[in-house]
C-alpha cells in the first residue's frame, strides 16, 4: 500500500488536471464559432501537460504491484488518450496549421493516438502488461506529449509575432 501512495496522487492530480481542462477545453469549443491560433496553442498545451503527467503516472506505476491500481493507471490514461484524440478534430479544421505539423514519425497524429489507445486496452484487459511494457508505453506517449508542446510553442511564438 505504502509504495502507492505517490501512485494515488498522481492518479488523483491527472484526474483532475484531465476534468477540469476538459471542461475548459469544451466551454471553448462551444462558445466560439472559429478557434483562434491563441486558442489553439493553449489547447495543445492542455494536451502536453496531460500527457506528460500521465507519462510521470505510468513511469511510477513501475513500482507498483496492486493489478487494480495497475488497471486504474490503465483506465485514466485511456481517457486522457481517448480525450485529446476525439477533441483535436474538432481543433485541427479550425486553426491555421500545415498538415505536415501533425505527422508524428510517418503517421498522423490521430492514427498514433489510436495506436496508444489500442496499447492502453490491452493495459487494462491484462494490467501486469504495464508493468514488463512500461518503458516503450512511457516513451511512447511522452513523444505524443513532446509533439503537441513543440506544436503549442510554435503556435504561440507565432501569435506573439503577429
Amino acid at each position: 500500500m505504502e509504495d502507492n501512495i505517490y501512485v494515488y496522487y498522481l492518479i488523483g492530480d491527472l484526474e483532475n488536471y484531465v476534468i477540469d481542462n476538459k471542461k475548459k477545453v469544451e466551454k471553448l469549443l462551444k462558445s466560439k464559432n472559429k478557434i483562434s491560433t491563441k486558442d489553439g496553442a493553449y489547447i495543445f498545451d492542455k494536451f502536453s501537460v496531460s500527457l506528460k503527467k500521465t507519462t510521470n503516472l505510468i513511469k511510477n506505476s513501475a513500482y507498483v504491484s496492486d493489478i487494480e491500481t495497475l488497471r486504474t493507471v490503465s483506465v485514466l490514461s485511456s481517457e486522457t488518450v481517448a480525450w485529446i484524440m476525439f477533441t483535436l478534430p474538432n481543433i485541427e479544421s479550425e486553426i491555421p496549421i500545415f498538415l505536415d505539423n501533425l505527422i508524428l514519425g510517418n503517421r498522423h497524429i490521430i492514427d498514433a493516438l489510436g495506436e496508444l489507445l489500442l496499447e492502453i486496452d490491452e493495459f487494462i484487459e491484462n494490467p501486469t502488461k504495464l508493468k514488463t511494457s512500461n518503458k516503450e508505453f512511457y516513451n511512447m506517449i511522452n513523444e505524443v506529449s513532446m509533439f503537441f508542446g513543440h506544436l503549442s510553442n510554435m503556435i504561440g511564438k507565432g501569435v506573439i509575432e503577429n
